[in-house]
């Protein structure tokens, strides 16, 4: 069940799960400003959009800079919480990687330089950013994670609006009708990457997923027509990361990027539809897990879910679909041990993709 409460003058979802309360937090990750320099949008404007959008926070990850931590706009923000971390890269401009909590910026390195200097520092959280892309035009190049076995970060973004759309994009093809319905364009995220995303899983090493808008704010300008598009505020109606939070927890950045390297969440794309009452977990003889979590097998073990209309659900155990069912409620029987996670779809369009449960 699903219910409303208010804590410190703001409304805030409250979920309750298996007689479990959770927070749940709405938030776009991966977001660039006039700090990038790839983007002139000041972050005064990227938190407008953000606020304008019921979201409860957003990371900034500019190219090699944590200046905006020290913007006014952020210094003063009291309702929406806004994360500041960095997206760096190798040489090559591979291997991004979205990196928090730290204060150190390590530029001109490798990608396994950085990642083992961050893995080893306590705090830091990191994840790789759209570590497989595509590309239909030769005109823009990919941005890769060129070691899979370079793996020594707490997750990953399997499904990045952004590296999506332009692997579609073919400007003398499809330009204007990208530009003007790009939605249209992002159904599903890359099933590469949420196959490494499993593989890393599946060999214990437990590595949350998220989804990031990698939000820049374009503009196409020809012949002294300007059309802006991709902007911060149409991108944070798009992909977004719910977490789970114990209602006794404080809403914090700190809790929130705990949430987020523990995988207490799940991605949604709101295009598809506001999952409001969305819940999902695992259950038997009083003990239950959600997203993130660890379980114990035992008999009579089901995998719920309810939604807020009717799609198809798939239940993947290990990476494999092993059911299906088309409902707005339900569950699944869990036979047997293994990494549990939903994959949700409406009309052929990505929706809702959880984290793994485990199941010792």
């Amino acid at each position: 069940m699903c219910e409303i409460a208010f804590l410190s003058d703001k409304k805030v979802k409250i979920k309750n799960i298996f007689d479990r309360k959770f927070i749940e937090l709405t938030g776009c990750i991966h977001n660039h400003t006039e700090y990038s320099f790839d983007c002139n949008i000041p972050v005064s404007e990227v938190i407008r959009a953000a606020k304008k959008n019921n979201l409860d926070y957003i990371t900034i990850n500019d190219h090699r800079t944590k200046k905006a931590e020290k913007d006014i706009a952020v210094l003063e923000e009291k309702e929406l919480q806004v994360i500041v971390g960095v997206e760096i890269n190798d040489k090559e401009n591979n291997n991004h990687f979205l990196v928090f909590n730290s204060d150190d910026i390590m530029i001109g390195k490798s990608a396994d330089e950085y990642v083992k200097f961050y893995s080893q520092q306590k705090n830091a959280v990191t994840f790789a950013a759209h570590p497989f892309e595509r590309r239909s035009s030769n005109k823009f190049r990919k941005y890769i994670w060129t070691d899979k076995n370079n793996d020594g970060f707490d997750g990953l973004e399997i499904w990045n609006y952004l590296s999506i759309w332009l692997g579609k994009l073919k400007p003398e093809l499809n330009g204007l009708p990208m530009i003007l319905l790009p939605s249209l364009f992002v159904k599903k995220p890359y099933r590469k990457n949420i196959s490494y995303w499993d593989e890393l899983n599946n060999a214990g090493k437990r590595k949350a997923a998220i989804g990031s808008v990698d939000a820049h704010s374009e503009v196409f300008d020809k012949l002294g027509f300007k059309i802006k598009f991709l902007t911060h505020n149409m991108l944070f109606k798009t992909i977004r990361t719910n977490i789970w939070l114990p209602e006794n927890v404080e809403i914090s950045k700190e809790n929130i990027l705990q949430a987020l390297k523990n995988g207490n969440s799940y991605l949604v794309n709101y295009k598809v539809g506001n999952p409001y009452n969305f819940y999902a977990g695992i259950s038997a003889n009083g003990k239950s897990a959600v997203f993130g979590e660890e379980i114990q097998f035992q008999e009579e073990m089901k995998f719920y879910f309810r939604l807020p209309k009717i799609a198809k659900v798939k239940l993947f155990k290990n990476g494999k679909n092993i059911a299906r069912k088309l409902d707005e409620k339900g569950f699944f029987p869990i036979e047997t041990p293994g990494n549990y996670r939903l994959e949700i779809t409406r009309f052929g369009r990505g929706w809702i993709y959880t984290n793994n449960i485990y199941v010792e």
